[in-house]
């Protein structure tokens, strides 16, 4: 019985004009050799994107009728499930969302069992317009989550930048989503290698510069050599997602549970909250490390949500 390998999922999200087809038709330039699918969202009933798609590929699918990230996601399923169906099995899929999109949800769907059987999300890639991020912040909300869940920060249309100016906004971008990697770009282009980087530490090494939080944008770092009870942990994370969907964009990390000597991968993005055994701690002492991204956080309020959970 032939074994098939899971299809590279690519996600590739970013502000309104920010620079995602272009980005997009330089992903797949690189992978010129493979068989690659592409789903493009647009909110409208013409999707104009889909005829800027300028490199070969096995199959397109246009979805209009809204966005895919909330009004689609049943659409999307059943995307997912014709692309098994086909005759020739793709290697990779890519999915340029609308500008608009909650991209944490799409990034949940990728993580159902049934999808994660045949899919394997590689990399969610977030496509910064450097030249109105501000603006952008400001008429989309959507768009801090996008950043905040991207695993990939890509500020694009640097031309028009003073190299302080620059350096700022990269900071800006690093505080806001530290678990990223950020490059920079003129005209969108990404390098197959800087999708393929090992993950970054979760503890800082060193405080970073005092910068402006990007539209109050901000991390939280816990780190506590304590036990959680991880029904408790997840009951409390849980109902925090969920209360408050418009403040708390993203979580992850890794904890240390009574009763286990594994450490725990904790993560959480739009409505799917996932806590999976992850291996021994090896020669490291076992303590929970946890990174907490959204909106205008408080560090005294993630102790005071996650402590009740700890083994005492």
């Amino acid at each position: 019985m032939e074994i098939k390998h899971p299809i590279n999922v690519y996600i590739i999200t970013g502000f309104l004009g920010a620079g995602k087809t272009t980005a997009l038709n330089a992903l797949l330039a690189q992978f010129s050799g493979s068989k690659n699918v592409v789903v493009e969202n647009e909110f409208g009933k013409v999707n104009i994107d889909a005829t800027l798609i300028a490199e070969k590929i096995d199959h397109l699918y246009e979805l209009t009728s809204g966005c895919i990230c909330c009004s689609l996601d049943n659409e999307l399923l059943e995307v997912l499930g014709g692309i098994l169906g086909m005759a020739n099995r793709p290697d990779n899929l890519f999915i340029e969302t609308t500008g608009i999109a909650d991209v944490g949800n799409i990034i949940g769907m990728f993580h159902l069992p049934d999808v994660k059987n045949h899919y394997e999300l590689i990399r969610t890639i977030c496509i910064v317009d450097a030249e109105n991020v501000e603006e952008r912040l400001e008429q989309v909300p959507e768009t801090g989550k996008q950043i905040s869940c991207a695993d990939v920060i890509i500020i694009n249309k640097i031309k028009s930048l003073t190299t302080p100016a620059l350096i700022n906004l990269y900071h800006q971008l690093e505080q806001a989503n530290p678990l990223a990697f950020i490059t920079i770009s003129e005209n969108g282009e990404v390098a197959v290698k800087d999708l393929q980087l090992s993950e970054k530490p979760l503890r800082q090494q060193a405080p970073p510069a005092p910068v402006k939080h990007l539209h109050k944008i901000n991390t939280v770092l816990f780190e506590s050599p304590e036990a959680f009870d991880l029904n408790y942990l997840v009951y409390v994370l849980d109902f925090h997602f969920n209360v408050y969907p418009h403040q708390l964009y993203r979580i992850k990390g890794y904890v240390r549970a009574k009763d286990s000597e594994e450490k725990m991968l904790v993560q959480s993005t739009g409505k799917y909250l996932s806590i999976v055994p992850a291996g021994s701690w090896g020669d490291m002492p076992p303590s929970s490390v946890l990174v907490f991204i959204g909106k205008e956080l408080k560090t005294a309020t993630i102790k005071r949500i996650l402590e009740p959970a700890l083994k005492k």
